[in-house]
């Protein structure tokens, strides 16, 4: 017949393409917005802890097996203990932190962020980076950090 167009799979994988890309973007801009919403309130409602490193491990979590370090570390505010661990790149933060400098940062203090509203608000504060996300200066008692961190 004359004047019908045919099915053509172009227009599945069209439909798949589409659906498999919101699929993946929607996760991405969810977690997107949970973060700013989190940092939002922290600058809203900031108040102060000091954290200790407890310790420190090699992860892969992607199928990538990209190496991240995790930090596991507790905190004390107004009577309450929080633990909990951040996850970092490893390529990205460090070029000369080797297992054996592990020690060097385990038991040592950093400061946290954290909202004073929701203590599980939190944000551990390592490196420049985590400073500068929240316009905070690097503070010189962590100066011996970037001896560890950086071979600096």
């Amino acid at each position: 017949m004359e004047g019908i167009p045919k099915k053509s799979d172009f227009e599945w994988a069209l439909f798949f393409s589409i659906w498999g890309f919101v699929l993946i973007a929607l996760p991405a801009l969810y977690m997107s917005i949970t973060s700013a919403r989190d940092k939002k309130q922290i600058i809203e409602n900031q108040t102060f802890a000091v954290a200790t490193i407890d310790a420190i491990e090699e992860k892969r979590l992607s199928r990538t097996y990209t190496p991240y370090l995790r930090f596991h570390y507790h905190y004390a505010y107004k009577n309450q203990l929080i633990k909990d661990h951040v996850d970092y790149k490893y390529q990205r933060y460090f070029v000369d932190f080797t297992k054996n400098k592990w020690r060097l940062v385990e038991h040592k203090q950093f400061p946290v962020i954290l909202s004073s509203k929701d203590v599980s608000t939190h944000k551990i504060l390592i490196f420049w980076s985590d400073f500068s996300k929240y316009r905070l200066p690097f503070p010189d008692s962590l100066k011996w950090s970037e001896k560890v961190f950086y071979n600096k």
